[in-house]
C-alpha cells in the first residue's frame, strides 16, 4: 500500500496570496532604490554606485516578482517518491 502525499511544490512566499504581498513589497523597494539612487546622483556622491542602484534595483525586483508570481515550480524535474 502506497501513501502518496501530493503537495504544492511552490515555496511558501510563492503561493497565493503571499506572492501578491511579496510583489507589492518588491515594487515598493524598487521605487525606493531608484529614488535614493537619483538623490545620490543629484547630490554628486557615490560615483558609479548610484547608477548601479538605479538600474540594478528594478532588475532584481522584476526577477523576484517573476520568481514569486510566474515561475512554474512543477517543471523543476523533482519527482515525489
Amino acid at each position: 500500500m502506497s501513501h502518496e502525499h501530493v503537495s504544492d511544490s511552490r515555496p511558501w512566499a510563492a503561493r497565493k496570496p503571499q506572492s501578491f504581498v511579496m510583489s507589492g513589497i518588491l515594487v515598493a523597494v524598487a521605487v525606493a532604490l531608484v529614488w535614493q539612487g537619483l538623490a545620490y546622483i543629484n547630490a554628486g556622491t557615490g560615483a558609479l554606485v548610484p547608477y548601479f542602484i538605479v538600474f540594478g534595483g528594478p532588475v532584481l525586483a522584476i526577477y523576484y516578482i517573476w520568481y514569486f508570481s510566474f515561475r512554474r515550480f512543477e517543471s523543476d524535474g523533482i519527482e515525489n517518491e
